[in-house]
């Protein structure tokens, strides 16, 4: 049935690529008579195999932006990219510091060390491993390329679903050249950029580009000392005035915690106190950073070219973190137990003072250090007058440090997560090919790369009143090499023939890695719960000694082993001169994982409990047929794509219960407190049935994904250009994939946390066939206008909108409001919409207005971005019954000033 749809709906699309060049030469006969002086679209050259070739005669999927279109849209990292390109989102982990990269309805939720992308990175031609890295991409760019569907021949490791080649512009021997630019904007942004160029000899040339940027936060920040962590509270925070009784102030949701309801006790002795405002310049959301690339080219004879780049780039910020959505809560009330609206609102108003999505109260502050080193290099070899030879290298090296409030001042057992100095990454990237020169009727590539990665991780999630895990990972490896081929045959003047194919083989290991827990099995959380103020007379890094986590070790030491082979199959057909249709098939391989390997005794019973987190590699095979199209006497470049993809054991990850193990914890009373021991006044200890939990990650049986994507560039007149382009998408899950719910367990059906994470829970049995996979909405329009206004010696101006709308979609996996009929969940139907997982449909809009002098060397630019300063929640899910995640920026306006010397 499905082989007999696709045949339909690939003749329709054939038909329809046949009647196009009709048309086209009937317009072209027409208009020449009249439009003699019409704009023509200029030739965009890209280099999706490998080779240079025009963006309208490479028969597949891509879409590529250059410098300007990148600097109009306001580019300056890889997250700006989302909504740019068909099928393509990006959104944050701000708990990783980590871009998500979906694209075609697949991403990857594993933004550890042990996760890949489901999207290919390479900077001028070096594959970009560790997502953190991805936001020092973009520095003095040329363009870049999107390429959507499987990259499994050329570009191989983990593009299963697409590929981004950022290339950043080559130092030149044939000019001086220079340039300043400046951004100066709202929440008091400053941001320079700086760019030389220098020809030293006909045949050598350096070129250097630097970028600063400091900007404070858009938040509504608060220090609270009313959590229950105050050790990294300065003590102007932790001392701050005193409430007077009654008198109420914005505590997040301390207001309802046992240890401020129990303050006036001699137990607690710690009274309510007054939140203090934070600094925007350093608090979460600010930005501090800066980087510089030095590159040079040397071209010693006409058969030889050498570049070699160095970069850096340096982040010492605050970081990123998770925002309630305020929008979606909005209006929620309280229910009674029969389940009747009381008019109590439990929305944001009843936790801050505001009903504002872009306040937080927190008790960590936030510390993000990035030092990233980059060395890139090309080395191209015209070796005979039949073939060239090329050489691609590149090392890069990560060092990270972070600190982050996990909860946000939300969850009532107030979390965080430190990454500390050693965490980080070192690889290299080494890849040798062997291209043919033009050639009458067929052309050709050969090549084999290698990777190394070694990644180190040192840090630990405190849950204050709980337990605590220390991730000690000081050698996990990755070695990948392949072999790869791809030619093009002409079979006629006309009709091409596209054949490749790829040899895999990844394997990833664990030497010595552990990850520690500490709780009151050995007595070093139980001050958790003694008492809350000889709790924060600890130092601020007292967890940071991993010799304190004895209550469990989980070593890791492991190693997997994965081979594939894919390949690429696929016809082109020049119908004209102007218009081609394409049709291909393609496979992706995305190499599984070795997982955590949890391996610890129950103190209680003795018993040794060993899992293996390991899952399967992602497959997938990628049906396209599509077609290019130059008409309107070269004005309107045109481009429309079919896809229909299969994939199998797609990678999902999350945290989860993978058993239970016995653990001292509090014994509780009838109203949830700890009881207290009389005579020592500390909270008495049971040994109680606990989840054990991991961050680990599963294969999604089958999703079936389908779509069209329709490009456009069209300059209608001579100052005009319209550009953009419209997707319908459809992916879900369509094999039976029996598993357990993970969506906000507790507050979905009113249990205590260890039902919610318990695996033997038939409550939370669900099946996801036919669920939606995450951030593909089914409709997606984008739509680009620029005039230009010509005053000759008086220069140019040049206005500007960007519009972008899509459809509503889901955020997660769980597609919450598509089980509310067989889940036996405790939230009212009703009330289901203020917390679920939808993204409803929005719209966002761009403009600017730039001046232009007549020589173009200088420039003037006001802008304004999300000018309806629409709030979009892009990341995340539910907590404690809210909406909790990543959200688009508030509207952003500013001015941008240029000058080229």
């Amino acid at each position: 049935m499905q082989s007999r749809k696709l045949l339909a709906i690939s003749i329709a699309l054939i038909n329809s690529g046949l009647a196009l060049p009709a048309l086209a030469q009937d317009e072209a006969t027409e208009n020449n008579k009249v439009s003699s002086n019409k704009t023509v679209v200029e030739e965009v050259i890209v280099t999706a195999f490998k080779r240079e070739t025009s963006l309208m005669e490479t028969p597949v999927a891509v879409s590529a932006l250059d410098a300007a279109a990148l600097d109009r849209q306001g580019v300056t990292n890889i997250k700006d990219l989302g909504d740019l390109v068909p099928n393509l989102s990006i959104q944050m982990d701000n708990g990783q510091s980590t871009p998500v990269v979906s694209m075609r309805g697949v991403r990857s939720t594993n933004t550890t060390e042990l996760g890949d992308p489901a999207v290919g990175l390479h900077v001028d031609g070096v594959y970009a491993p560790r997502m953190q890295s991805w936001n020092a991409t973009f520095l003095d760019v040329d363009r870049v390329e999107v390429l959507r569907g499987p990259q499994g021949t050329l570009f191989g490791r983990n593009s299963t679903v697409g590929s981004i080649n950022v290339i950043t512009n080559r130092a030149s021997t044939e000019e001086f050249e220079a340039s300043v630019s400046t951004e100066l904007a709202r929440w008091n942004n400053r941001e320079l950029t700086g760019v030389v160029n220098i020809p030293v000899s006909d045949t050598f040339a350096l070129r250097f580009a630097a970028k600063g940027q400091k900007r404070d936060s858009y938040l509504k920040g608060y220090y609270d000392p009313n959590q229950f962590d105050t050790r990294y509270l300065p003590d102007e925070v932790r001392n701050s005035p005193e409430l007077g009784d009654g008198e109420r102030e914005f505590y997040a949701q301390t207001s309802t915690n046992w240890w401020i309801d129990w303050a006036s006790s001699d137990w607690s002795g710690t009274p309510r106190r007054e939140v203090v405002k934070a600094d925007p310049s350093d608090f979460y959301g600010s930005v501090n950073e800066y980087a510089y690339r030095a590159s040079l080219a040397w071209d010693p004879v006409d058969s030889l070219s050498v570049d070699v780049s160095y970069q850096k780039f340096v982040n010492d910020s605050a970081g990123g973190i998770n925002l309630l959505n305020c929008d979606k809560m909005r209006g929620r009330q309280a229910r009674d137990d029969d389940g009747n609206q009381t008019g109590e609102l439990t929305d944001c108003s009843a936790r801050f003072p505001t009903n504002d999505n872009y306040q937080v109260s927190v008790n960590v502050p936030g510390k993000l250090k990035l030092d990233i080193d980059n060395v890139r290099g090309t080395v191209d070899w015209s070796a005979t007058s039949f073939m060239d030879i090329s050489y691609v290298f590149g090392f890069e090296k990560i060092a990270r440090e972070s600190a982050i409030d996990s909860d946000g001042g939300i969850n009532l057992y107030d979390q965080s997560m430190f990454f500390l100095d050693g965490t980080g990454s070192e690889s290299n990237y080494h890849e040798l090919q062997f291209k043919s020169t033009d050639a009458d009727n067929y052309t050709w590539i050969v090549g084999l790369n290698y990777f190394h990665e070694q990644t180190t991780t040192a840090g630990y999630f405190n849950n204050s009143m709980d337990g605590k895990t220390f991730w000690d990972q000081p050698n996990r490896t990755t070695d990948a090499y392949a072999i790869f081929s791809q030619g093009t045959y002409d079979i006629t003047d006309k009709l091409h023939l596209i054949l490749g194919g790829r040899f895999s083989s990844e394997t990833k290991e664990d030497n010595g890695g552990r990850n520690l827990d500490c709780n009151n099995d050995d007595g070093c959380t139980t001050v958790a719960y003694g008492a809350r103020d000889i709790y924060n007379q600890l130092p601020a890094d007292f967890y940071e000694d991993k010799t304190m986590y004895t209550s469990g070790v989980y070593t890791n030491d492991n190693k997997g082993d994965w081979t594939s082979t894919d390949y690429r199959i696929g016809f082109d057909y020049n119908l004209t001169d102007d218009t081609m249709i394409y049709t291909s098939y393609a496979t992706g391989f995305k190499a599984g994982g070795i997982g955590d390997v949890v391996n610890v005794v129950d103190q209680y019973t003795g018993e040794r409990i060993i899992h293996v987190t390991s899952y399967d590699p992602e497959t997938v095979g990628t049906f396209e047929l599509g077609g290019k199209s130059v008409l309107l006497d070269g004005s309107l470049n045109f481009s429309a794509t079919y896809f229909y993809s299969d994939y199998e054991n797609m990678q999902y990850a999350s945290p989860g219960s993978l058993g239970q193990i016995h653990r001292l914890v509090n014994e509780e009373d009838e109203n949830g407190q700890p009881v207290l021991d009389p005579d020592t006044n500390e909270p008495v200890l049971v040994w109680d049935v606990v989840p054990l939990i991991a961050f680990y990650t599963q294969n999604v049986p089958g999703s079936e994904i389908q779509g069209l994507e329709l490009e456009f560039d069209w300059a209608p007149y001579e100052h005009g250009r319209i550009t953009g382009f419209a997707t319908w998408t459809k992916a879900e899950v369509v094999e039976d994939w029996n598993t357990k719910w993970d969506y906000d367990a507790e507050s979905m059906f009113g249990i205590e946390y260890a039902s919610s994470v318990d695996p033997e829970n038939d409550l939370l049995a669900v099946n996801l066939k036919g669920n939606s996979l995450p951030v593909t909405p089914e409709y997606v329009f984008n739509i680009n206008f620029e005039h230009t206004f010509d005053f000759g010696a008086a220069g140019t101006l040049k206005p500007w909108m960007g519009v972008h709308w899509q459809s509503s979609s889901y955020l997660t996996i769980w597609n919450v409001d598509k089980h509310t009929d067989d889940m036996d969940f405790a939230i009212h139907d009703d009330d289901i919409k203020y917390m679920d997982d939808k993204q409803e449909a929005y719209y966002t809009v761009n403009l600017s207005l730039r001046y232009e002098s007549a020589d173009e060397d200088w420039y003037a630019e006001a802008f304004v971005n999300n000018a309806t300063d629409e709030v979009v929640q892009y990341w995340g899910g539910s907590s404690t019954g809210a909406p909790v995640g990543s959200l688009s920026m508030p509207r952003y306006y500013g001015v941008r000033l240029g000058y080229n010397f």
